[in-house]
């Protein structure tokens, strides 16, 4: 399913790391020095990657993996914290919403990481012609 010429996963991946850049700025706001730098550093990264990824740039999909990779293994430790938290103090109640979407945010992660490595995505960042066809309108096209 496109979206503007652009798989609406692209752009989903794309929202999800521009995302990230609130909770940096938040941040930056408290910081000074070098510590600001480095954040607005992050910032322009994380826009390159989001906007790498909706110009077709091979190096944002790259970029954009190990950031997922990177953010799955972080979940996967705070979701088993988390599980066995509650499981050693008896799950209740209370604790299924911080499981549940902890457990769904993982779950994210791990379809955007196989998605980024799915046929159509690979010939979307190649600029192959498979794709471009496909962009072109397919078999409705006018020849």
């Amino acid at each position: 399913m496109d979206l503007k010429g652009r798989p609406l996963g692209i752009w989903l991946l794309a929202i999800w790391c521009a995302a990230h850049i609130i909770p940096a700025i938040l941040v930056s706001a408290e910081a000074s020095g070098w510590r600001t730098f480095a954040i607005w550093l992050v910032v322009a990264v994380e826009l390159a990657i989001a906007g790498g990824s909706l110009m077709h740039w091979a190096a944002a999909r790259y970029a954009l993996a190990a950031q997922i990779a990177v953010h799955i293994s972080i979940a996967a430790l705070v979701v088993w914290a988390f599980v066995f938290v509650a499981f050693a103090w008896g799950l209740h109640v209370s604790d299924a919403p911080i499981v549940a979407s902890a457990v769904a945010y993982l779950l994210l992660g791990c379809w955007a990481f196989i998605y980024l490595f799915s046929p159509g995505v690979v010939d979307y960042f190649s600029g192959s012609a498979r794709h471009a066809e496909g962009l072109r309108g397919g078999l409705f096209a006018p020849r």
